[in-house]
């Protein structure tokens, strides 16, 4: 494995901190994710480079010769991007990274950034986790990201963000599904269910599903992570149901309702580096996320019609 400046960062914020929790905490990541990316630069340097115990981490010999050469590196990385940052304002990036967990939202986040510059490039992420660090590492403009309330993922130091919406679950089931006639389906309702939950990694979601079906007094018994291609059709025969994002694409044979009593929630923000190249742009881009949004809902009928509940 080859040493990234990501890495890099890692190794100065633990010598700084002195610990890997606070470390973590001043890198908005989980101990246990700076714990394993730490273990991984170990192995790859061959030895330690922190001695870890009660009282915190210290550099070792050899991470005290790690460290200088890294805050070199750093330093050398940040003067670039400065001066890359400083070129003149008229001259076009040729170039914008964008990145994005699944969303309705991410053809209108392209359409948008073509407004600004002709080269736009998209990097579909598995996580926020994921497309928080490529955001914190410059190897992105700006993230489009699904986040929940209650289980929130909090923002390296450098990045910025917006909220665009914070919206209800939804649930998938077929439209010949008894539960189907119902205005809002409750969750305790289909606890027996078939659960397709999809192939995205983001652990707060499931946290955030297994949390609400205890609260409702069931433990899912049958989940089956699978591609939307094939879990779609199935959920259509009758063969199981799945969450939702309440502005999902109708499909043959599904039906999109609510929960009733809105048990999880999800929370969609675009998120940039602050000093990032294009950040003068981040409100152009929110403003058009957020008018995009809108006409979604417009258009949508049971986002309609469970707002029309809330409102009333």
């Amino acid at each position: 494995m080859d040493l990234e400046i990501r890495h890099l960062r890692v190794l100065t914020a633990v010598a700084e901190a002195g610990s890997i929790s606070k470390a973590a905490a001043a890198l908005g990541y989980t101990q246990p994710a700076i714990t394993a990316q730490l273990q991984r630069i170990e192995r790859a340097l061959g030895n330690p480079l922190f001695a870890r115990d009660g009282s915190g981490a210290r550099p070792t010999a050899l991470g005290t010769i790690v460290l200088t050469h890294a805050q070199n590196i750093l330093a050398m990385h940040d003067d670039l991007m400065r001066d890359v940052r400083r070129r003149d304002p008229d001259e076009a990036l040729v170039e914008v990274r964008l990145g994005s967990t699944p969303s309705p939202l991410t053809a209108a986040m392209v359409t948008a950034a073509r407004e600004l510059v002709s080269e736009v490039s998209l990097h579909v992420n598995g996580s926020e986790e994921e497309l928080l660090e490529l955001l914190a590492t410059g190897r992105l403009e700006f993230g489009l990201g699904m986040d929940y309330p209650g289980y929130e993922l909090p923002i390296p130091v450098g990045l910025d963000e917006a909220v665009l919406a914070v919206q209800p679950v939804f649930v998938l089931l077929s439209k010949d599904h008894p539960l189907a006639a119902r205005a809002e389906v409750p969750l305790e309702a289909l606890a027996g269910e078939q659960w397709f939950p999809g192939e995205g990694k983001d652990v707060r979601m499931r946290a955030q599903f297994h949390d609400a079906c205890r609260r409702a007094g069931f433990s899912p018994r049958r989940v089956q992570r699978m591609n939307d291609n094939i879990s779609f059709p199935l959920i259509g025969q009758g063969h199981g149901v799945s969450l939702c994002h309440p502005l999902a694409a109708a499909r043959d044979n599904v039906a999109i309702r609510p929960l009733a009593g809105d048990p999880m929630w999800v929370r969609q923000r675009l998120i940039w580096p602050t000093r990032g190249p294009q950040a003068e742009h981040a409100p152009k881009l929110r403003d058009a996320l957020i008018d995009t949004h809108r006409a979604a809902v417009d258009s949508s009928p049971a986002y309609r019609t469970w707002l029309h509940g809330r409102q009333t």
